[in-house]
């Protein structure tokens, strides 16, 4: 398949950590009443990593996945996203790094109710505004194929109104890989989904890693995701603590 992206601009390519955190501080109002949500967090995440955030509701685990994704701003500490200090840049460059090397997966699937399936997982694509024509074929394959390894090929025409829970979540987990982005954060992308389902959405995370070298950051509570991880961490009282794979289980890997 064509790359989907080749008229797109390049991606910016780091060395090192794709994502580098170091003393984060979120909090949110001020005084007695000020509200910690995270609490001095250091976290690198490599290329093709896949890392799990583990915590109870509340934890913090959306706040860390939005500011990593440049939707919220720490109080304090630094964000490197691709060796760049996102402190430092202008609101449009930001735009422009999270559009051009990021995937979403949010809690509220946020798909649009006039779209179809298949329209909703081409809108990243359609938001540039920089596909070339001569691609818009490709762009299809790619978001059909999607739909179709995550169980959805005959819902490609149907509109969210029409999914239940469990097809609207995977249909936002396309939309997130569809133009093959270099970092997915997942906010409990598996909340809604039956086992059969989880297995299909975690091999297709994996194939996403052996063949793109895209990194996975996902929150979760859900045990059954965390044996095809690199990493599991734990948000308690706004820190980050490592947690130990089970003795005779090893965490998923990808060799590049």
């Amino acid at each position: 398949m064509n790359d989907i992206l080749e008229h797109a601009g390049p991606a910016p390519k780091p060395h090192g950590d794709l994502v580098r955190l170091t003393g984060v501080h979120k909090y949110y109002g001020g005084g007695l009443s000020a509200v910690h949500a995270l609490d001095g967090v250091n976290l690198q995440v490599g290329m093709a990593d896949m890392v799990a955030i583990c915590g109870p509701a509340g934890s913090g685990k959306t706040t860390l996945l939005n500011l990593i994704g440049m939707l919220e701003y720490a109080n304090e500490g630094s964000v490197v996203i691709a060796n760049l200090l996102i402190a430092r840049l202008p609101e449009q460059a930001r735009a422009d790094l999270r559009n051009e090397m990021m995937g979403f997966v949010f809690q509220a699937f946020t798909l649009i109710p006039v779209l179809t399936a298949r329209e909703n997982v081409l809108l990243p694509l359609m938001l540039r505004g920089r596909l070339a024509h001569k691609d818009l074929h490709a762009a299809h394959a790619r978001a059909d194929e999607l739909l179709g390894l995550l169980g959805l090929a005959t819902h490609a025409n149907t509109f969210p109104a029409r999914l239940d829970p469990s097809q609207s979540q995977r249909v936002a987990i396309a939309r997130a890989l569809l133009a093959k982005p270099r970092l997915v954060l997942a906010d409990e992308p598996t909340s809604r989904l039956d086992s059969a389902c989880i297995r299909l959405v975690m091999d297709l995370f994996a194939q996403q890693q052996h063949e793109h070298g895209t990194a996975f950051i996902v929150s979760t509570r859900d045990q059954r995701q965390l044996n095809r991880v690199t990493r599991t961490l734990q948000l308690r009282d706004g820190r980050l603590h490592a947690v130990l794979a089970d003795a005779g289980r090893e965490p998923f890997r990808v060799q590049l």
